[in-house]
């Protein structure tokens, strides 16, 4: 992993020599290729310089001989590299890869405020210093990855910390069913922020009594086929959306492609380029500065949408066909509709191979089981007569060929329309029998694939009955004198016939340029493999987090499970959270129960795949409590922003245990001075707001009269019944006075 602003450890005292003796010039430098100048243009002096260009365009004393560019590594976080930290019962946590150092922060400080303008040259003192000023943007230069083992019902507070995010107006793409029948694609598309709208549950507020399911929409979107890219050959295939995320504002660049296509993203949002899986951030040094988008303007592609491609007929294939099969369970209907044949062609070819699945194919319930039917005819409605025309009309017809017609089919198009003429001129008479018969054909005197320079030539029609025509079959150039042709002398080449697909398969497309729109609301889909990304936009748009699928691979033997004096009572204060814990000889009967549950649900899980039954359908009564495995990637800040809610002694314990390892034995390695700081500036301080301040002011000054009065316009002492009324915001006050050891003044 190398990131555009990663140094070698002896950049920092060169940096500092080097910036009094040529500090014009690097200014000047960063200030043409912040314009996208080419080296060597003349810079311009009113752009303002305060990112360097990348290692690969720049000329500044970095880039020289002697300055070279290393990945920095940490001895402390490379021991325990691949080891796993273990988490609660049978969960653990481990470092897979990393990138920067505390001394990366530094060197993106440095860059970004400009060479010369600062002159702190302590580490410590400008890391404490970005913290305490909320200055987040170097802290994103540093990036890991981890790989966890998680129960189910942790994970699903865990992926809401999502950092590459997708903004408000991008558009998925889906395929319609109708349109896949026809052996085609038909576009569907549905903004992101309305597909978490539909993700909601929706409320009966009159009858909520006669609501049966309030995740109907949710379920629908569920069904319906979102377009993905295989990685392994760029083919355009589908898979299902698992859970849509709103993340909240954040800062968003729009991305602009020589075809046109557009879309709004995060800088740390990955997508498909050329060269694999890439954030915009690492392949494009994209970042902001001054309300503006700065990036390394050279040829960047990434794959969009596609394009239609004719390949061989991959139901031939028999790897190819057994996979799909045997691995992804997909049924012989998807695979007749993808390749664009019938459901008996693909029967064939898996008896020809002899592959053998009792888990694809049809369904053997008669499809019209349970219907009932009115005999006799019905005289269709005007209504259904014109809504059935529309549907069937241009593209929406099972005859259409999309808009164009192969050279063959345009010349026997030709000749038919040609057919009259020819026949009245030979006087409705077969020229071989010379009898009038009922059914004549057009026919070529020189076959077409003899001489194809004859094949809309007027003179080389001639009439045959339909006797004639069938008796000459294959036999053509011997009959060429005899209908008056020039003698001819070629040799028919019988070719294999070599069924081909029509297939969409994804193609590259250069960046044209980015712009920082500012903040925007900001969405994220989770999305079922085998591959986790998805089109928006027409761009193959990747996924943040990387889950175990429990519909491609047997779920994991594992689930977590509670100690008798671990259960815990329900917080009479907080709905959401939890307090004291349970008598342990109360609990034992729980954790008993709770072995026993698991047992059983793992003997009917696994007594399902023994049956045959699809692992997508079989897992569906599985415990929350199964553990799941991922792989997360994100860069500092936002991993900050992670330990600082899940560390909290508010966040639900079992998270809490995960954080506080992440925290404690893989940040506290990897950047001492930072998790120094953070502890100082974030965890460990006390955020007071403006009432809050005045309130402790007064308490401070023994103006007891002026705390009170000031609590109570901020409507914090209410009362019911001549009691104070429960206040979220007074108990949090009175637990910032106890920490700073100073009474409640309305307790006195």
């Amino acid at each position: 992993m190398r990131g555009p602003f990663v140094f070698h450890r002896g950049v920092n005292a060169a940096l500092e020599r080097v910036e009094r003796e040529k500090e014009v010039a690097v200014v000047k430098s960063s200030a043409a290729f912040a314009r996208g100048a080419t080296p060597g243009a003349a810079p311009a002096d009113t752009a303002p310089a305060l990112h360097p260009p990348s290692p690969v365009l720049d000329s500044s004393p970095m880039n020289e001989p002697g300055f070279p560019l290393e990945r920095p590594h940490v001895a402390a976080l490379d021991q325990i590299l691949g080891k796993p930290f273990h988490v609660l019962d049978d969960g653990l946590v481990r470092v897979i890869d990393y990138m920067g150092s505390d001394e990366s922060i530094v060197q993106a400080a440095r860059v970004s405020y400009g060479a010369g303008t600062k002159r702190i040259h302590e580490d410590r003192g400008l890391i404490r210093y970005l913290m305490r000023h909320r200055h987040t943007t170097p802290f994103e230069m540093c990036e890991i990855k981890l790989h966890v083992r998680v129960p189910m019902d942790c994970w699903r507070q865990w992926i809401r910390h999502r950092t590459a995010c997708l903004a408000e107006g991008t558009r998925i793409y889906f395929d319609l069913p109708g349109g896949l029948r026809r052996r085609g694609n038909q576009l569907f598309t549905l903004t992101v922020e309305e597909l978490w709208r539909r993700f909601q549950p929706t409320q009966n507020n009159t009858r909520p009594d006669k609501q049966r399911n309030p995740f109907f929409r949710r379920d629908r979107v569920r069904e319906m086929r979102l377009r993905q890219v295989d990685e392994s050959n760029l083919r355009l295939q589908h898979t299902r959306i698992l859970n849509v995320y709103k993340n909240g504002p954040k800062p968003v660049f729009r991305m602009t492609l020589t075809d046109g296509k557009q879309i709004e993203a995060t800088a740390d949002h990955r997508f498909l380029f050329g060269s694999g899986w890439q954030s915009l951030a690492e392949a494009t040094g994209l970042r902001e500065e001054n309300g503006r988008g700065i990036w390394n303007s050279a040829d960047h592609f990434l794959y969009v949408n596609g394009e239609q491609t004719l390949v061989p007929a991959l139901y031939r294939d028999r790897e190819w066909l057994d996979e799909q099969y045997n691995v992804h369970l997909r049924s012989i209907d998807d695979l007749a509709a993808e390749c664009g044949v019938s459901y008996h062609a693909i029967r064939k070819w898996l008896r020809k191979h002899g592959i053998q699945h009792t888990k694809g194919g049809r369904s053997k319930t008669p499809w019209n089981q349970g219907l009932r039917y009115r005999l006799g005819s019905r005289p269709p409605t005007g209504e259904f007569l014109a809504a059935n025309r529309e549907s069937r009309s241009g593209e929406a017809s099972n005859f259409w060929r999309g808009g164009t017609s192969s050279d063959r089919s345009g010349i026997g198009r030709w000749a038919t329309q040609t057919a009259h003429r020819i026949h009245a001129r030979n006087g409705w008479t077969c020229q071989l029998c010379h009898s009038r018969a009922g059914e004549l054909h057009c026919h070529h005197i020189v076959p077409v694939w003899a001489d194809p320079s004859r094949a809309r030539d007027l003179e080389n029609l001639t009439t045959l009955c339909g006797t004639c025509h069938r008796s000459i079959a294959g036999r053509e150039l011997d009959y060429v004198e005899r209908l008056g042709g020039p003698p001819r002398k070629a040799e028919w080449i019988r070719r294999p016939r070599v069924p081909w697909n029509k297939l969409l398969v994804a193609k590259l497309v250069r960046i044209e340029e980015f712009e920082y729109i500012g903040e925007r609301e900001t969405y994220d889909l989770e999305v079922e493999g085998p591959y986790h990304n998805f089109v928006a936009n027409g761009i193959i748009t990747h996924n943040s987090v990387n889950e175990y699928s429990t519909r491609y691979s047997v779920a994991i033997d594992s689930a977590q499970k509670t100690a008798p004096g671990e259960w815990r009572l329900q917080s009479q204060k907080n709905r959401q959270g939890s307090e004291e814990y349970l008598d342990p000889a109360r609990g034992a009967k729980l954790s008993e129960k709770e072995a026993e549950l698991h047992a059983l649900t793992r003997k009917v899980y696994e007594e399902r795949l023994a049956e045959g039954i699809s692992r997508e359908q079989a897992r569906k009564d599985l415990p929350l409590s199964t553990y799941t495995e991922a792989y997360w990637k994100t860069n500092l800040h936002n991993l900050l922003h992670f330990l600082r809610l899940r560390m909290d002694p508010h966040a639900q314990e079992e998270i809490r245990d995960y954080a506080d390892v992440i925290g404690k034995e893989i940040v506290g390695r990897w950047c001492p001075i930072t998790w120094e700081a953070f502890l100082d500036y974030s965890m460990n301080a006390l955020e007071l707001s403006a009432t809050e301040a005045s309130v402790i002011a007064a308490v401070a000054a023994s103006d007891t009269a002026k705390a009170v009065e000031i609590a109570k316009a901020a409507g914090m002492l209410n009362q019911v019944d001549g009691r104070l009324a429960k206040n979220r915001e007074r108990e949090e006050l009175e637990a910032k006075l106890s920490r700073l050891n100073l009474p409640a003044p309305w307790e006195t």
